[in-house]
C-alpha cells in the first residue's frame, strides 16, 4: 500500500488506532489481581447476605431454601486471596481498635494531671490562708501582751498591771491594781462627769473594793457593761465600760473578789475603768475625796 495520503481523505480506522497510543489498565485493577480492600468487603458483603439467607430459609422451615445462595465474588474464587483479604481485614480493625485504647488511655492520663495540679494549687491556697491567719493572731497576741506595759492616754488608755489591790487599814481596796489616773469628776461637754476614769487595758482584772451584794449587772446606755456593788455601810461602786462580767445580781462579794474585766464598751474613748461611787445609794460624788477618806489615795 502507498504511503501517500491525499489531502482531502480522512484518515481510516485503522490508521487512527495505530496512531493513539494503547491504553492499557494497571495490573493491579485486573480481576485477577483486586485490591485486598475490595477483597475484604465484597467478603463481608457476601457472607453478611449469604447468613441473612440462610436465617431466613430457617424460620421459614423450608429444607430447599436452608442451602445458602450467596454468591462469590470473582476476586475471592481464590481461597489464598480470600484469607490474605481476611487477614489484612483483621490487621486493620485490629488496629483502630489499638488506637482507640491509646488515645483513651491517653485522655485519662491528661485528666489525672490535671486534677493532681488542681489538687496542689488548693493545698497551696490553704496553707497560705492559714499562715496569714496564723500571723494576724500572733500579732493581736502580742499587741495584747504588750499593751499592759505601754503610757496611758487621757480619758482612757491601756495599762495598769493585774496584781491583787492590796486593801487599806480599813478593810477597803482598790478596784484595780496600781491605779492610774486619767480624768477626774465633774463637767464635761456640757454634762457631769460623774466619777473618775483610771486606765486599764482590756482584761484588767476588777475587784470588789469591801464585802457586799451586786445590785446590778449587765448593760446600760453610756456605761456599757456595768456593774454596781452594794457594801455594808450602803455605799454603792459603780464599775463602767466593763468587757466582761464575772457575777450575778444578788451575790454576795468579798474584798478583794475579781467581778469582772475591764473594756472599752458604751461610750468609751479608750480602754479604762469607769469608777463611781454613791454614799447611801445615791447621788454620785467625787470618787478622790471618798477613796481618800477609807486610806485609799492615788
Amino acid at each position: 500500500m502507498s504511503d501517500y495520503v491525499g489531502r482531502h481523505r480522512p484518515p481510516t480506522r485503522a490508521e487512527r488506532r495505530a496512531l493513539e497510543p494503547r491504553r492499557r489498565l494497571p495490573k493491579a485493577l485486573t480481576a485477577g489481581h483486586a485490591l485486598p480492600t475490595a477483597a475484604a468487603a465484597t467478603l463481608v458483603l457476601t457472607a453478611g447476605g449469604a447468613t441473612a439467607a440462610q436465617s431466613n430459609a430457617l424460620s421459614q422451615g423450608s429444607p430447599a431454601a436452608a442451602a445458602p445462595q450467596a454468591t462469590v465474588s470473582p476476586a475471592l474464587a481464590d481461597p489464598a486471596l480470600d484469607a490474605k483479604a481476611q487477614e489484612q481485614v483483621a490487621t486493620t480493625v485490629a488496629g483502630y481498635s489499638d488506637l482507640a485504647q491509646r488515645r483513651q488511655q491517653g485522655n485519662h492520663e491528661v485528666a489525672l494531671d490535671q486534677g493532681r495540679v488542681q489538687e496542689r494549687e488548693r493545698v497551696a491556697r490553704d496553707k497560705e490562708r492559714k499562715a496569714k491567719k496564723a500571723a494576724a493572731e500572733k500579732t493581736k497576741q502580742a499587741k495584747a501582751e504588750a499593751a499592759p506595759s505601754s503610757a496611758p492616754a487621757s480619758g482612757g488608755g491601756s495599762a495598769s498591771t493585774t496584781q491583787a489591790a492590796a486593801p487599806s487599814t480599813s478593810g477597803w481596796v482598790m478596784p484595780l491594781a496600781n491605779p492610774v489616773y486619767t480624768s477626774g469628776y465633774g463637767m464635761r461637754w456640757g454634762r457631769l462627769h460623774a466619777g473618775n476614769d483610771f486606765a486599764a487595758a482590756v482584761g484588767t482584772p476588777l475587784r470588789a473594793m469591801s464585802n457586799g451584794t451586786v445590785v446590778y449587772a449587765g448593760q446600760m446606755s453610756g456605761y456599757g457593761t456595768m456593774v454596781d456593788i452594794r457594801y455594808a455601810d450602803g455605799t454603792v461602786s459603780r464599775y463602767g465600760h466593763m468587757s466582761s462580767i464575772s457575777v450575778s445580781v444578788g451575790q454576795s462579794v468579798a474584798a478583794g473578789q475579781q467581778v469582772g474585766l475591764s473594756g472599752n464598751t458604751g461610750r468609751s474613748t479608750g480602754p479604762h475603768l469607769h469608777l463611781e461611787i454613791h454614799p447611801g445609794g445615791g447621788g454620785a460624788v467625787d470618787p478622790r475625796s471618798w477613796l481618800a477618806a477609807k486610806g485609799l489615795g492615788y
